[in-house]
Formats: structure tokens, C-alpha cells, sequence
């Protein structure tokens, strides 16, 4: 599915062979330096993967998320209902005597092969089976970021900071339903992208986008991405100035896309019609939800303006909060705690300010800021904010445009900064992660 393209000669003495591939030792100033933060990198790679592994098998997993288990059950039999789910399970749709679940379908098939070892009772599974996917995503990403001409120490780098120091960890490391939809968006998304780097076949990038969308809706906004780089043409790094000449509007690559788009698409509106009789209804303005405050933002609208502001701040500015309370009249060790609406994308990932480095004239870096600004339009009107959860967790569904710009912003050759910041990264979110798992 994706190649990387073969990477041209040395252009001077002393430049590497291939590009991302280091020089000799005399040509690499501070040469020892850039080593011992190469086996840095391996290090906290390494802890962040033996922490996922672990998980699982030494700290608690409940079982209040794990409704894409259930689907898989009832799919599997021919029913598009969940009637076994337990009452508890929010996130659920009583409709004509039965339930229905308003999440996208396509996770819940995708647990289908693992039925017959998964217990439903526990998320635990499901935690399993998004490892699954989490290897997969961290390949694609590394691919992804190969075809967009980050081949040197960026891209270790980078995929670091997206796997650890993201609130994409928390995701992974938790794994219910809701958290396992943000996996398996992030799969897709990342080999849209990759197939529109690499091979380019409109009709594929199409159905990608088509199976995140049943996934989750807010997926298809990124629909912007992918046009602009038919159109611009542009790759990557080694395309970051634009052609001087006017391309024509890629009619026939849109074409393409649309047909991808229509299966996948067609299969979810079939999906809402059979369970709810109109294909636009999903069911998530009837959905049970016990939290009173989702409720009361649920009065004013699923969609609407009078969201955004609450979302902006979560997203951007909300920080963490004094620990025990706000009210405490002496804090305790550890003195703050996230916010379980979430906390802002810059105080989780403090190594996003690179995204404002990326070049602006790369039609890649273009692609990237309009895939995000596009998805953020349903995610900042939507009423709900994803409680409980550490970060701004819909922001998954923009975060693999934000972190291709974050590698294309860093800085090259790494600086002591630069790296420091992404070690900042995993550490924020390893504290965020642990405080949810505590949490759910």
C-alpha cells in the first residue's frame, strides 16, 4: 500500500547517501551527542510500550466500555441490535423496545474474530485488540512520515511524541469503545494519507475516508486534505515550494474519491435506516447518558454554536486543577490533577508549538491545516466533550494531520529543546494516563 520514494544521490561532499541516513562521524557535529539521544529515544520508547503491555496484566480494567463487544455479538448473529447490553452502559439508544448502540458500526466488526476469546464483562480485550491497531498505526505513521520526506532523526522523534505523548496513550492504554473508535479512525485516516503520499489511487483514499467515517462521522470532514493534495500535487519536505504553474481542478481524482466514498457510506446509511428508518439518524440525540451536565448541553442543540466556546477552552486552554479540590485549603502531593473534561492539547503534548515551524508554502503543511481546521467544525459544535478522559480526546480525529505537521516542524538537526520538549510530552501524558486508568 505504500512505497517510499527512492531518494536521489549525495549532492556534496561529506552529505549523506541517503537522506535520514546519518554522514560520517567527522561530519556530524557534536556526533557523541546525537548517539546518546538516540538510545534516550529507544529508552522511553521502550518504557512506553512495557507500560502498555503491563497494563493490562497489573492495573485494573472495568467494564463499562466495552459495547463494540456486544455489537460484535449480535452482528455476527444478523441482529443490529444490542438488547444484552447491560442498562448501566451509557451511550445507548432505546428505540421500539430495543437497543441500539449510536456508535459507528465498523469497530464492532472488527471484533468480530475476536469473539471467541473476548469476555464483554471487562474492556480488557478490547484493550488488547487496539494494541493491535496501535502497532499497526505507529508502521503507518512511520511510513507516512517517510513519503513526506522526514527521513532523518525527526521521525523517531516524532512518532514518539504521537504514541507517547499524546492523549492518544490514554486511548490506548484505556481501550473502551469510545477510546477504541479513536484507534481504529487513526488507522484509517493515517493510510489515507499514506495512499495519497505514496501510490495516490483516488478510489482508495476514498473508501479509507469512508470506513473512518463508519467509524466516526467527524472523519469524513477531513474530505479538505485529501482534495488539496490531489490538486496541489505537492508530497512532502522535497515538494515544499508549489508549482508556479495553475493546476486544473482535480475533477477526476474527486470523482474517485466519491466513489470510494459511496460504499462505506451507502452501508451507513442502510445501517441508520434499518435500526432508526431515516439514514441520517444515528441515534445520538435519543442516546441514554447519566451525567447531567451532558444532558443539559444536549437541550441546546447536538450540534450548535453555543458549544464552541466550552470546547475551545477545553481544548486550548483548560490546564490541569489543584489536587485535592479547588477548595482545598492545602493541596496535597501531587498538588494538581487533570481535569476529567479534559485539559488542553498544548499543556498534554507541549511539543505541538513546533506545528507553527512547519513551512506554510509546503502544499503538504497546507493539506494538514485544513484537514484540521475542517474536522475541528463538528468537533468544537458537537454538545459532548468526551468525559472522562484525559486531554481533549476528539481531537484524535485531527491529531495524525497535527503530528505530520509537528515532524515537519522540528526542528533539523534536533535541538536539546525540541527533544526535551517531546520527553515533557510522554511524561505528561503517563501521568494523565495512570490518573484515568485510576478513574474508569
Amino acid at each position: 500500500m505504500l512505497t517510499e520514494p527512492e531518494i536521489g544521490t549525495r549532492m556534496s561532499q561529506g552529505a549523506p547517501a541517503i537522506e535520514g541516513q546519518p554522514a560520517p562521524a567527522a561530519s556530524v557535529p557534536g556526533g557523541t551527542a546525537a548517539s546518546w539521544w538516540r538510545w534516550v529515544l529507544l529508552g522511553v520508547a521502550a518504557v512506553v510500550a512495557l507500560f502498555l503491555v503491563l497494563r493490562p496484566i497489573v492495573l485494573p480494567v472495568r467494564g463499562y466500555g466495552s459495547h463494540y463487544l456486544y455489537l460484535a455479538r449480535h452482528l455476527s448473529q444478523g441482529d443490529l441490535t444490542v438488547d444484552t447490553l447491560p442498562s448501566r452502559f451509557q451511550d445507548h439508544v432505546e428505540w421500539n423496545g430495543h437497543k441500539y448502540l449510536p456508535l459507528g458500526p465498523l469497530p464492532g466488526v472488527l471484533l468480530i474474530p475476536f469473539l471467541p476469546v473476548a469476555d464483554p464483562e471487562t474492556t480488557k480485550d478490547v484493550v488488547w485488540a487496539g494494541y493491535l491497531f496501535t502497532a499497526l498505526n505507529a508502521w503507518l505513521f512511520w511510513l507516512v512520515l517517510g513519503l513526506a520526506g522526514v527521513r532523518d532523526e525527526r521521525r523517531g522523534w516524532a512518532t514518539l511524541a504521537f504514541f507517547g505523548g499524546t492523549t492518544y496513550l490514554s486511548v490506548a492504554a484505556v481501550g473502551t469503545s469510545w477510546f477504541f473508535a479513536h484507534i481504529v479512525v487513526t488507522t484509517l485516516l493515517l493510510a489515507a494519507v499514506g495512499e495519497t503520499l505514496g501510490k495516490r489511487r483516488a478510489w482508495l483514499v476514498g473508501l479509507y475516508l469512508g470506513l473512518a467515517g463508519l467509524t466516526r462521522m467527524t472523519a469524513l470532514f477531513a474530505l479538505p486534505f485529501f482534495l488539496w493534495m490531489f490538486w496541489r500535487g505537492g508530497r512532502g519536505e522535497e515538494d515544499a515550494e508549489p508549482s508556479p504553474a495553475r493546476r486544473p481542478l482535480p475533477w477526476r481524482e474527486a470523482g474517485l474519491v466519491a466513489a470510494g466514498l459511496a460504499i462505506p457510506l451507502a452501508l451507513l446509511f442502510a445501517y441508520n435506516y434499518a435500526r432508526f428508518g431515516s439514514i441520517l439518524e444515528s441515534g445520538y440525540g435519543h442516546a441514554f447518558l447519566r451525567n447531567p451536565v451532558l444532558a443539559e448541553a444536549l437541550s441546546q442543540g447536538l450540534f450548535s454554536a453555543a458549544h464552541i466556546p466550552k470546547n475551545l477552552f477545553m481544548m486550548l486552554l483548560q490546564g490541569p486543577l489543584p489536587y485535592p479540590h479547588e477548595n482545598a485549603a492545602v493541596l496535597s502531593f501531587p498538588y494538581v490533577q487533570p481535569s476529567q473534561w479534559g485539559m488542553g492539547l498544548f499543556f498534554v503534548t507541549p511539543a505541538l508549538v513546533y506545528i507553527f515551524r512547519a513551512p506554510l508554502r509546503s502544499p503538504l503543511v497546507q493539506a494538514c491545516w485544513l484537514g484540521v481546521l475542517a474536522v475541528m467544525v463538528p468537533v468544537i459544535t458537537y454538545y459532548g466533550i468526551g468525559w472522562i478522559q484525559f486531554g481533549f480526546r476528539y481531537a484524535l480525529d485531527f491529531v495524525p494531520f497535527l503530528m505530520v505537521l509537528l515532524a515537519l516542524g522540528l526542528p533539523r538537526p534536533m535541538t536539546v529543546l525540541s527533544r526535551v520538549l517531546v520527553l515533557a510530552s510522554v511524561v505528561v501524558s503517563l501521568w494523565g494516563t495512570l490518573w484515568l486508568i485510576s478513574w474508569v
